[in-house]
């Protein structure tokens, strides 16, 4: 066996311990799905995606269903949950730089997954509040920032480096636009658009994962073309999201704004100058 096939195999093995196991609880997932019906989480449902990345989402949550219920009985707070899910996604971004692209992107999925957690945790301890809100949503972007930057570093220069910026200023201006609406009572239009950020990770951080698999199919540097070509996708995709939310916010905003109406003294001043015009040439035309 050559040494590239060796590397090939070490990468590919827990690669593959990882899917089937994603499978397996894929599978005993669906077959709960088929015996009880499935969950109906109230923020999953309100969020405007396609029934099939419902499921997948209600999905995730299941799976991370034992973490949740761990943290509850060890009394963890949300905050410090947030704070260990950055730092995992630090070190992700690490490695990514460092072009450990396997490890890094699964590391960035498990990271955002505890993420996930916090919010579900803190519901479930009546402990939500409006500060641990800012914290996550802060935190949420210096995470993105982190993952992009380390991607950025990794591609140095060429398509995968402007991809990655692309994909870093999208996702800024999505998550902008939309704390910034609610700031200024733009509703339900805050949330127009699918690129949110769950969607953002997986574009970003499964196709790192998965890297091995492509190298191994298409040969080096196979992992590398998908994972620029994915940040890309998410450059693009993220920046008609920005947009169209944008533009939604803003017809939010105006319809919310008072019609200035004329007044009436206005009215009848213009009334008055267009009678004396008529007069000046009526006189005009008898002077003739």
């Amino acid at each position: 066996m050559t040494a590239h096939a060796l590397r090939t195999v070490e990468a590919l093995l827990p690669l593959g311990g990882v899917v089937l196991f994603l499978l397996a609880t894929m599978a005993a997932f669906a077959g709960r799905c088929a015996t009880v019906g499935r969950p109906r989480t109230p923020y999953i449902e309100a969020r405007s995606a396609a029934p099939i990345w419902k499921w997948w989402m209600e999905w995730w949550v299941w799976l991370w269903g034992p973490v949740e219920r761990a943290c509850l009985k060890l009394g963890v707070t949300p905050n410090a949950i947030t704070l260990a899910s950055t730092v995992l996604t630090g070190g992700a971004a690490a490695l990514l730089a460092l072009g450990h692209l396997s490890v890094g992107g699964w590391l960035y999925l498990f990271a955002a997954s505890l993420d996930l957690v916090d919010g579900r945790v803190a519901r479930a301890q009546g402990s939500a509040s409006k500060a641990g809100a800012f914290l996550d949503s802060t935190l949420d972007r210096v995470a993105e920032l982190l993952v992009f930057g380390g991607l950025s570093i990794y591609f140095r220069e060429g398509p995968g480096l402007y991809a990655a910026l692309t994909a870093a200023g999208s996702s800024v201006m999505v998550s902008y636009a939309r704390a910034r609406g609610e700031a200024l009572g733009a509703g339900a239009e805050v949330k127009v658009g699918g690129m949110q950020r769950a969607e953002r990770v997986v574009l970003t951080g499964l196709p790192c994962a998965l890297s091995p698999l492509f190298d191994a199919a298409f040969g080096p540097p196979g992992g590398e073309v998908v994972v620029g070509s994915a940040l890309a996708l998410l450059g693009l995709v993220t920046a008609v999201t920005a947009a169209r939310r944008g533009h939604a916010i803003w017809r939010a905003l105006r319809g919310l704004e008072p019609q200035a109406a004329r007044p009436a003294g206005n009215v009848r001043w213009l009334e008055n100058v267009r009678w004396l015009e008529t007069a000046r040439r009526r006189q005009q035309r008898l002077g003739r």
